[in-house]
């Protein structure tokens, strides 16, 4: 039966590519790699876990966008056998409002999101001018799993009904456009239902972003540490991979737009965590397409 539901939910999204190819519209076919290590364990140097991330966006028209990712593992050394099973990481619909005059963008989504969400995602921005940004995101979310073993019986099949969380983050950016820098102050309610705030500047290059950021949080959501570390920082790296261009084509294959690296120094993996809505959802990226900004960037 959990076979089942994840078949269906395949099924489902060939359907909706297929449909979409038939009216004109594109569809974008990519895959990339996602590393996850770990120092947690002396029988080993590092816990490893490897899988190849395939997905797909499908332009319906009309700024509606529909959304899949799947994770396939490659190698599982250390980690939980669950994260050996071919799992579905998202599918979802969204919806972009555009307020041109009024410099108002808003981003609905619904649906399976990662980090193991489901629910509804609202995210909002207001460029003032040409050097200043407002947004501000709300969610509504509860606990999804869904994969299966190739090799033996073993499934997992869980849609919670009873831990709905709700988050919201609100901030500030500032553009600085001679040095193409950012500055970001963001904050609010997390996945964990833990309260932190993030400031972090990004030095933006032509096809490169590389920031630095430190966070402060109210408590340590992690329920198997006594840390009572609330404070933590590090850099981040995003890469973005060609092709550069946007293809006119009706279908494009492609490998993942970007290559992101992650240094969190004193992070427990608990706190200030957030699901994503976008299978390639990166921190050089906007959310929504914006004339500000990274936005303005010809990739």
């Amino acid at each position: 039966m959990r076979r089942k539901h994840l078949l269906t939910v395949l099924i489902c999204f060939l359907s909706v590519v297929k449909s979409s190819a038939q009216n004109q519209t594109v569809a974008e076919v990519f895959c990339g790699a996602e590393l996850n290590y770990s120092d947690v364990n002396f029988t080993r140097l590092y816990n490893v876990l490897v899988n190849l991330t395939p997905g797909t966006t499908v332009n319906l028209g009309q700024d509606w966008e529909f959304a899949a990712q799947v994770y396939i593992p490659v190698v599982n050394s250390g980690y939980d056998s669950r994260y050996s099973m071919l799992r579905l990481n998202m599918a979802n619909f969204s919806k972009v409002l555009k307020f041109e005059k009024a410099h108002q963008y808003l981003r609905f989504t619904a649906g399976l999101f990662g980090k193991e969400r489901y629910g509804a995602d609202v995210r909002w921005m207001y460029p003032i001018n040409s050097w200043l940004m407002v947004q501000a995101r709300l969610g509504l979310t509860n606990h999804w799993a869904l994969g299966f073993s190739v090799s033996d019986d073993t499934s997992e099949s869980e849609f919670a009904t009873s831990q709905w969380n709700f988050t919201g983050m609100a901030g500030v950016n500032f553009w600085l456009n001679r040095w193409k820098t950012e500055l970001r102050l963001m904050g609010g309610r997390y996945l964990n239902k833990d309260l932190g705030v993030e400031a972090e500047a990004a030095r933006h290059f032509k096809h490169c972003s590389v920031s630095i950021f430190a966070q402060a949080h109210d408590k340590n959501a992690n329920p198997y540490t006594k840390s009572k570390n609330m404070f933590s920082g590090g850099f981040r790296i995003v890469m973005m991979l060609p092709p550069y261009k946007k293809s006119k084509r009706k279908v494009v294959w492609r490998p993942a737009s970007n290559f992101r690296l992650t240094y969190n120094a004193q992070s427990d993996g608990y706190s200030m965590r957030k699901y994503t809505t976008d299978p390639e959802e990166n921190e050089r990226t906007y959310p929504i397409r914006i004339p500000w900004g990274t936005g303005n960037f010809d990739e």
